[in-house]
């Protein structure tokens, strides 16, 4: 993963406002593996909220030392939140197979084929504040969508459940509703963008496959 420099950039504006947090180091995000996301057709995006510190040292870095660490004796994937993103990420890029098929190589090299960011670069706690959140987004949209732009991704997975985020950040002024769901897709700039579940949501995993799956095949034919 490359140190854009618009991290630096991001550091400053959130310390010229200053927004909460804007104290607490950066997490790095972006490309997992230049070299793994280069040779995907379809080029994910996961947009999140903000890193979750928890209880250990992961208060600075990048997702790459986490999900494609150089020590490859280091390669299991922790946490609930990156058990759930590997499974999504590994459905969206080879058209959803049956969940009982994915094996643990199979989501280690699922994660190092996307890109993940968040909206709030500075690590947060277990539990986000809606009000923080936009006030990051509403401050740093000019450079969340540069980020995303050099990025360039064909589907974009907004992981915030709730519309609002997601339309503040893009600046739709409505989402369009997945028939029988309560989630919601768009386009932006050609890019089809999905409203889901945050992956550390409490919900069955063989369930939040399933919905991605329908969600995206029903958004896609949408489109």
């Amino acid at each position: 993963m490359t140190m854009n420099p618009i991290f630096d950039e991001l550091k400053e504006l959130y310390c010229k406002n200053p927004l909460v947090d804007c104290m607490n180091n950066i997490i790095y995000d972006g490309i997992i593996s230049e070299h793994n996301y280069n040779k995907q057709e379809r080029k994910i995006l996961f947009i999140a909220k903000e890193h979750n510190r928890l209880n250990d040292s992961y208060d600075s870095g990048s997702y790459q030392n986490w999900w494609a660490p150089e020590n490859k004796a280091d390669n299991n994937i922790r946490y609930t939140f990156s058990h759930r993103l590997s499974e999504w990420s590994y459905g969206l890029l080879n058209d959803f197979p049956d969940y009982s098929l994915i094996q643990p190589t199979d989501k280690q090299n699922a994660l190092k084929a996307i890109a993940f960011i968040n909206v709030k670069k500075t690590y947060g706690g277990a539990s986000s504040n809606p009000d923080v959140l936009k006030n990051y987004i509403q401050t740093s949209q000019t450079l969340l969508q540069k980020q995303i732009r050099e990025i360039a991704p064909n589907i974009i997975v907004t992981c915030f459940r709730y519309d609002d985020l997601t339309k503040e950040l893009f600046g739709f002024d409505s989402m369009l509703p997945i028939p029988n769901s309560s989630f919601s897709y768009q386009k932006w700039n050609e890019t089809l963008v999905i409203n889901f579940y945050h992956p550390s949501a409490r919900k069955k995993k063989c369930s939040l496959y399933s919905q991605l799956k329908e969600i995206v095949e029903i958004a896609k034919s949408s489109v």
